[in-house]
């Protein structure tokens, strides 16, 4: 079984939004493994009050009449971009509601029907038809303005839950990424813990929600789906079995195992439980914690991490190289070339975000290209907006990343080169700290090679006792690197 990432909540201007949904599936294309571009559709109980939500109504009209107009050419779009083996689409819109929260509809086919109703039941009822799923997105809202009302939601429909978005995290009121878009804040009641505490089983995932036309945009959100294959069906069947990771950005490897029970899974309750943890991530692990859902309470377990070190030890490292910076308004194109020298390149994990195009430019300004130890990358960066995770909707941007995976010793180097700017350094005193170098004195675009991570600091593994606290109930794994990036990995119940 392998892990693959995708985006399955991504918006362009099929609907609201920005971007023609051939350069949305093309940046999908640079980065991804699964996307779908989701189309704004319906608002049945949409607040009317012309004086107070003139703005509101006139985007969201106009929006849902688009995509009415335009359904058959995104259809079109994405079962053309399909290819099993290399790239998966997925039909969906999205559902709003002031009363129930917002939902998105996926289909699992390649023409799906574009289907409105007044209620959620309703709207499972006449979508069922079709082989579908309803998930709902940025849940912690308070209840009444899109907020998931978690007493009519569907385990039977709906398998995985929005944790994390450009909105923020929704896992519980006090969590790390705080919910500030102008629909309001977070709040206990419709959090994804609360739901899980009221009985209902469902899995995480994490998207954009980007309006960018820029699935994956690093930071935002991004799914990973543990499946044997990468085609429609093996990753449809995976999302219903609840074999997922729900990451910020970040591409986290896990696999838990409680007694004969794995990710997703209900298993029969003991008085002393087995419980296997192995994570791997891109920078050192921070914390990984297990909560513990027991009756209507929660525990949360931390368990100890790696020391960090700078003594060099041969053998795997992540070396993150990064670039962008630059005075406010400074748009780039990059073109780099990086080379390891006596040592070998493993694999390379792209970091890609939203940097401006217009709207007649079809094909991605991202591109890798890897030949044995040696790799030829090109892309775009815009300045970097303010904000935690930088931006949100229409305000993203940033710097562009790519993570190297290696192996090496003492005599391994780093070549980089990018125009007349070229670092050389070795691998022995990257681990000790990173660098970095302006392209042309103060302000100007920059690049940096950050510290290279070796592989007992960014992996963790553990194996021990689980004594369940309540009669029934779930844990579920949450890691947080140095750098903020965190992973949720769905629960595993027990009764």
């Amino acid at each position: 079984m392998k892990t693959y990432w995708g985006d399955i909540h991504s918006h362009c201007a099929i609907s609201y939004g920005y971007g023609t949904p051939a350069r949305a599936l093309d940046n999908a294309r640079q980065h991804l493994d699964f996307c779908s571009i989701t189309g704004h559709a319906f608002w049945p109980d949409m607040p009317m009050d012309i004086k107070q939500h003139n703005n509101v109504i006139l985007t969201h009209f106009g929006g849902f009449a688009k995509l009415q107009h335009f359904w058959p050419d995104l259809m079109a779009a994405i079962k053309g971009a399909n290819k099993p083996g290399e790239f998966i689409t997925f039909p969906s819109y999205e559902w709003h509601s002031m009363k129930y929260g917002d939902y998105n509809v996926y289909f699992n086919t390649d023409d799906a029907p574009l289907l409105n109703a007044p209620t959620l039941p309703e709207l499972a009822r006449v979508t069922g038809n079709q082989e579908r799923m309803l998930l709902p997105h940025h849940c912690a809202y308070i209840p009444g303005q899109r907020g998931t009302r978690w007493r009519d939601f569907d385990d039977s429909v709906s398998p995985l839950v929005e944790i994390f978005s450009n909105h923020g995290c929704g896992e519980s009121d006090d969590a790390y990424y705080d919910y500030y878009h102008t629909m309001g804040p977070r709040v206990k009641d419709t959090s994804v813990r609360e739901g899980l505490l009221r009985g209902h089983k469902f899995g995480f995932y994490a998207s954009t929600d980007t309006h960018d036309g820029y699935p994956g945009h690093y930071g935002h959100g991004v799914l990973g789906v543990m499946a044997d294959r990468l085609d429609r069906e093996s990753i449809w069947s995976a999302m219903w079995k609840k074999r997922t990771i729900a990451s910020t950005g970040a591409r986290f490897e896990a696999g838990i195992g409680l007694d004969n029970g794995l990710t997703g899974d209900t298993i029969k309750r003991a008085p002393e439980m087995n419980l296997a943890i192995a994570l791997t991530g891109s920078m050192p692990l921070q914390t990984v914690e297990i909560i513990e859902g027991c009756g209507k309470n929660f525990r949360v377990h931390r368990l100890p991490v790696s020391v960090l070190s700078t003594e060099f030890v041969p053998g795997r490292h992540k070396v993150k190289i990064e670039c962008g910076w630059g005075r406010s308004g400074a748009v780039k194109d990059w073109e780099l070339d990086a080379a390891i020298k006596n040592g070998k390149l493993l694999g390379t994990t792209p970091c890609y975000r939203f940097s401006s195009y217009s709207m007649d430019e079809e094909k991605s300004t991202e591109k890798l290209r890897i030949d044995r130890n040696n790799i030829h990358w090109t892309c775009r960066t815009k300045q970097n907006p303010a904000g935690l995770i930088g931006g949100t909707h229409f305000a993203a941007g940033g710097t562009q990343s790519i993570i190297l995976e290696l192996e090496g010793n003492k005599n391994t180097s780093l070549e980089l080169k990018c125009g007349k700017t070229a670092i050389t350094v070795p691998l022995e005193k990257l681990l000790k700290g990173s660098l970095a170098k302006n392209l042309s004195g103060f302000c100007s675009p920059a690049i940096k090679i950050h510290r290279a991570i070796p592989k007992n600091e960014y992996s963790f593994v553990y194996e021990g006792k689980f004594i369940p606290t309540a009669r029934k109930g779930f844990i579920y794994v949450r890691a947080t690197q140095v750098d903020g990036q965190t992973a949720w990995i769905s629960p595993i119940w027990y009764e």
